[in-house]
Parts: structure tokens; C-alpha cells; sequence
């Protein structure tokens, strides 16, 4: 496995973070002087740029063609797709590096746009785990000394790969987790096991 430097951390979190700043600019641009757009038309709209920017200002991963667009149906359940009733995640393309499943992993994370991954932060240093300790309520805690936090990736011979991540997740239940996903051959991510470091009570439900 290799281990993300904290320097990479910071260099990709800065650029989605640059994403949401597009983002934001373009949309107030584009419904500045539009006041009758159906919310669920805003939201789809809004999910569309964003989608946009966070390819833009990514350096490892692209997409092999088209754009990514948004259906959203009326009990608010959102699917992203290039091409309607197609896989998405093949129509991605990303490189062989550590730096880039990270990239990836945050970038596909925030296209789904799922509700829990809007109350889920990624946890990378030290000074963010004891963070997030202090959010939690009566943490019960299972490892003071978590050890490594930061990303961790390995490439295989078949193009598919591991990475552990470090998560902090109000989703269900308040915990930290070291995370381990496979992604497969055709760039979707799969849940695969989970060493918990702390939970808590509390939660959102999702």
C-alpha cells in the first residue's frame, strides 16, 4: 500500500475546493436574473455545474467523453449519468496513482451527492481526529492511538485497486472508521471493511 503524503491531501482538497467556488460563481451567473425555476430545476442545475467544475480543476481523473447530468425524481432521489440508463462509472478515466483513487474517491463521492455523505468529512491528520472527537457525544473510544490516517492506495496488475481512507461519519450513527473500499475494473467503489476507531451516540438519519 502506498501512503499519501499530507502534501497530497492538501493539494486535492484545494481543488475541490476550488470546484465549489466555480461552482457557486456560475450558478449565482446563470439564476441571477431568474426567479421562477422550480427548486428541483435548480438543484439538478446546481448539481450539473458542480459536477462540471470538480472534473475541471481535477488532475487525475477525467471524463473519457460527454458530461454529467442529473435525474432527479420526486422523492429527491438523484442519479448522475453520461449517457441515460448507463453505468456511470465506466465513462470515468483516472490514473494509475495513489494521489488519483484519493481524487477519485472524493470527486465520485460528491457527484452521487448522497445524504450521507453530506454529514461525512474525511479525516487525514491527527489534529482532525481529535476534532472530531470533541464533536462526538460520550465517545466510546476503541483506539486512542489510530496510527495512520492518511489515504492509502494499491494498484493491481488487473486495474483494479484498494485504498484505505480514514472517515468521520454522522450517517446512522456517530463514529471514525479506517475504510476499506476496492475499486473494480470499471471504476466503482465497493464497500469492503471497516476497522472502527470511535463511535458515539447520536447520528443523522439517511
Amino acid at each position: 500500500m502506498q501512503t499519501l503524503s499530507s502534501d497530497d491531501v492538501k493539494r486535492i482538497r484545494a481543488s475541490v475546493a476550488r470546484a465549489h467556488a466555480l461552482a457557486a460563481g456560475r450558478f449565482h451567473e446563470a439564476f441571477e436574473q431568474q426567479v421562477d425555476i422550480a427548486p428541483l430545476d435548480r438543484w439538478r442545475v446546481h448539481l450539473e455545474i458542480q459536477a462540471s467544475a470538480l472534473l475541471e480543476t481535477a488532475d487525475g481523473v477525467r471524463l473519457r467523453d460527454g458530461r454529467i447530468r442529473y435525474r432527479i425524481a420526486e422523492d429527491r432521489t438523484v442519479t448522475p449519468y453520461v449517457v441515460e440508463g448507463e453505468p456511470l462509472f465506466p465513462h470515468f478515466a483516472l490514473r494509475r496513482t495513489a494521489p488519483a483513487v484519493f481524487e477519485y474517491f472524493l470527486i465520485v463521492s460528491e457527484i452521487l451527492a448522497s445524504p450521507s455523505w453530506a454529514v461525512t468529512k474525511v479525516v487525514a491528520v491527527p489534529g482532525e481526529y481529535d476534532d472530531a472527537l470533541r464533536r462526538m457525544r460520550e465517545p466510546q473510544l476503541v483506539r486512542v492511538h489510530p496510527g495512520v490516517l492518511l489515504p492509502s492506495v494499491e494498484w493491481r496488475d488487473d486495474g483494479t485497486a484498494i485504498m484505505e481512507v480514514t472517515l468521520y461519519t454522522r450517517s446512522g450513527e456517530v463514529r471514525i472508521e479506517r475504510r476499506m473500499l476496492t475499486l473494480d475494473a470499471r471504476n466503482e467503489f465497493h464497500f469492503h471493511s471497516r476497522a472502527l476507531l470511535a463511535e458515539a451516540r447520536g447520528g443523522v438519519a439517511v
